[in-house]
């Protein structure tokens, strides 16, 4: 089985500090195919992705589909962020949002009817959320009018989401967009927001500099968990599905995933080797008995 990834050349702390969006920086876009026969893992083909935009800003990429990607540039709009999409296969692009304000960190709504962004409005410092139909990517929908300090998200269900909130200490924050209502859960939260294959949501918490939690989030029993303690200085982590022996993000893949592991092989061993490959080297197995 091939599996292809999609990696940035450039990771950037985006949205984290206001005022970084000010002057966009250069970024470039590679993909990377792999593959895998049983043990062995070997490097296809790697691709530059962004010739259309060589010296512009291009940056969190997001797969909606195996061969369309969403991403932030400002290919359109010097300076100034948008949501583009890009086909691999006819190699078309596509602008996806045309606000006056930067739009970053694109996701697709869970429903499939449109996406979803971080604004950066005009006076530089407010980032709210937005929601584009597939007939309002010029203007869009402001989510939850009394959030102005969101930083990054993560749906949960076509109603519910996670949100990473500024300023520090970063909170974890969950809304539910039909009655605007949102709560706040715990503070001291790092940046990367996931969701597993039970539907809950994953987040790292940040005791101090030497210490910190991957933590998992119930949305309907209300309740935190530890998982396992994190890496020092690490905020970042992957969900390897046991299906595809593979990192997934997508909340629609994760659906489909936890219906095939019932009837599918259980790929452990190769979820192992993938995690092998990729330096990761301690493992702590969670599970019944």
């Amino acid at each position: 089985m091939t599996f292809t990834r999609f990696f940035s050349l450039l990771f950037l702390a985006a949205l984290l500090v206001q005022s970084a969006f000010a002057q966009l920086p250069a970024t470039e876009l590679f993909m990377i195919h792999f593959s895998n026969v049983g043990t062995q893992f070997s490097l296809k083909k790697v691709s530059y992705l962004s010739a259309f935009n060589p010296l512009g800003y291009n940056n969190q990429p997001k797969f909606i589909g195996l061969n369309e990607l969403y991403l932030s540039s400002d290919t359109y709009s010097l300076g100034k962020s948008e949501v583009i999409k890009l086909d691999l296969f006819s190699k078309t692009l596509e602008r996806m949002t045309m606000s006056k304000e930067s739009d970053f960190s694109p996701s697709p709504l869970p429903n499939g009817d449109g996406l979803s962004t971080v604004r950066i409005e005009q006076d530089g410092v407010t980032q709210t959320l937005w929601a584009y139909n597939d007939q309002s990517f010029s203007t869009g929908v402001r989510l939850f009018e009394d959030i102005s300090t969101i930083g990054y998200y993560n749906w949960l269900s076509e109603v519910d989401i996670a949100m990473f909130l500024l300023p520090d200490p970063f909170t974890l924050c969950i809304g539910n967009i039909n009655t605007g209502i949102s709560k706040p859960i715990i503070e001291n939260i790092g940046r990367c927001l996931k969701q597993d294959d039970d539907g809950k949501l994953l987040f790292t918490h940040v005791i101090n500099e030497e210490l910190r939690y991957i933590k998992s989030y119930d949305l309907e029993s209300d309740k935190t968990e530890v998982i396992c303690q994190a890496l020092v200085g690490s905020e970042d982590f992957e969900i390897i599905s046991n299906v595809t022996a593979s990192p997934t993000n997508s909340p629609n893949d994760i659906k489909e995933l936890l219906v095939k592991q019932i009837c599918s092989k259980v790929r452990w061993r190769e979820s192992i080797i993938f995690m092998g490959e990729n330096k990761i080297n301690d493992f702590i197995e969670i599970g019944p008995g």
